[in-house]
């Protein structure tokens, strides 16, 4: 089994923040891309909720993810308050 992290997150915007939501993670998108073991990071809205997004994210391995947590660009997104829920799930790749 491969060392990556791979995170599905679902992420319900508070109502009516569905813009200002979509600006700061592409904002977090831009730092976090450069980071060191950051393999994917990207977003997509729901094309029938445009207040509901996905957020897909590979890390290399769990220092990765953990130093991407550490970062203050990071904690400044998840204090502006902006998501009413976010649901994560961590999953692994079937190679068959």
């Amino acid at each position: 089994m491969s060392d990556k992290i791979e995170i599905t997150a679902f992420i319900q915007s508070v109502p009516g923040k569905a813009a200002e939501l979509k600006q700061a993670i592409i904002e977090l998108i831009k730092v976090t891309v450069e980071e060191p073991g950051c393999e994917v990071f990207k977003i997509f809205q729901c094309a029938d909720d445009p207040e509901r997004f996905v957020l897909w994210e590979v890390f290399s391995d769990a220092e990765a993810m953990k130093w991407h947590m550490e970062q203050e660009y990071t904690k400044e997104y998840f204090n502006l308050g902006l998501a009413q829920s976010t649901t994560a799930t961590r999953h692994v790749e079937l190679v068959v």
